[in-house]
């Protein structure tokens, strides 16, 4: 099993670059919340901070890795996470329209995942039935953020799974 954390920014509208660090405290990649322009930037001040979602996950070399975006619909919101090294796209919607313990439903090319939510406990993903990852936020310790990615896990980047749970979770709603 591969741990990772980090401590996202306290307020969701924040810009600030976040570190991800694995369990020996070493720098595996970055990412932020980022607007395509001012205009944008301050739509979404009105609109409470969860409108315009998008989320810039990057190597630890700086490059552009994953981008995660928020589609927001009339009805059920959708998201959609793109990988910038191989342009393969995830497209993810909620399965039921609870709001306290949803669970999304993500398709691309590797197949279909499924995300669950608890209030109190971890969010899991899901791979033919099987947990390939889990994510949680901690208040208790000043909303620090932990993840980890089962070794069997057809997709074993952090980038992709910080990308996902920040989007949804995070900011989503």
């Amino acid at each position: 099993m591969m741990n990772y954390s980090y401590k996202p920014p306290k307020v969701k509208a924040s810009t600030k670059l976040v570190d991800v660090i694995d369990e020996n405290e070493e720098f595996v990649c970055n990412f932020k919340r980022s607007y395509k322009n001012p205009f944008i930037r301050l739509a979404d001040f009105f609109l409470d901070h969860n409108f315009f979602v998008q989320i810039d996950v990057f190597t630890e070399n700086g490059k552009l890795k994953y981008q995660g975006k928020k589609i927001p619909r009339w009805g059920k919101t959708q998201y959609k996470i793109v990988n910038y090294d191989t342009q393969e796209e995830y497209h993810i919607s909620y399965v039921s329209w609870q709001t306290i313990n949803p669970e999304l439903l993500i398709k691309s090319k590797f197949g279909e995942f499924i995300v669950k939510k608890d209030l109190v406990d971890w969010a899991r993903c899901y791979y033919e039935g099987v947990e390939i990852a889990r994510w949680k936020m901690k208040t208790t310790e000043l909303f620090k953020t932990y993840l980890e990615i089962e070794c069997h896990s057809p997709i074993k980047e952090p980038e992709f799974f910080v990308c996902l749970f920040q989007c949804v979770f995070y900011i989503g709603d």
